[in-house]
Formats: C-alpha cells, structure tokens, sequence
C-alpha cells in the first residue's frame, strides 16, 4: 500500500512547510492533483493522511483531489485530446494511435492554514 508512504510525505511537507512560516499555523485544507495514469486511490490516501496526522498541526485538514486528464495526440485524426477515463483510444475517432503526454504528475497546489491563538490551543 504505497498510499501510506505518500501520504507519510504529504504530512511531512506539509507540517515543515507550515513549521517554518509560523510555530501557530495550522492546516485546513491541503489541495492536490493527480495524474490520470498514477496509480494512487485518492479515498486511501485520504483515509491514511488522516490516521497520520492525528496530534500534528494538519490534524483537521480537509484533503481536496483534483483527477488530471490525460493528454495526447491522436496520429489518425490529427488532434490534441484528453481522455478522464483508463479507456486509451482517441475520444474522436477511436484510434489507438495516440501519442499520450504526462499523466503521472502529482502536485501539492496549496495549503490553506490558519493562524491558531495560544487561547485556541486544545
């Protein structure tokens, strides 16, 4: 279950990036995107992100996935695609001659934090 080991990252990035901008911050939401072709289960590492970070400053963070098309060329039809679903013919004109581009990527596109008073802290 490799889930666990990016979500391990994930926190880790997360709570020294925060560490390091203010000792107070804690996070709220945490956006990513991921690749079409990674084979990552967003509700995994979800689940796992959550159980980690429990007594961490990312405690009730809210983790939001955004799913990355993926990109091509279609030889046949001469066209730019992209396809949401693991079904690797071109959209246009069901060719398999497709030259496909990315669709491994995962990124961290923000954090939302906030700023938790000494009064605040449980």
């Amino acid at each position: 279950m490799h889930e666990t080991v990016i979500a391990s990252s994930l926190l880790k990035i997360i709570t020294e990036e925060t560490a390091k901008q203010h000792k107070n911050l804690y996070v709220d939401e945490i956006h990513l995107k991921i690749g079409l072709l990674n084979c990552i289960e967003a509700q995994t590492v979800q689940g796992c992100f959550e159980i980690l970070a429990e007594n961490t400053r990312a405690e009730h963070a809210k983790m939001i996935i955004e799913r990355l098309p993926l990109q091509g060329f279609c030889n046949d039809c001469q066209k730019n695609i992209s396809i949401t679903k693991r079904h690797f013919v071109c959209p246009l004109c069901q060719s398999g001659n497709v030259d496909w581009q990315g669709g491994n990527e995962m990124q961290i596109t923000s954090i939302k934090v906030h700023e938790k008073k000494e009064e605040e802290k449980e």
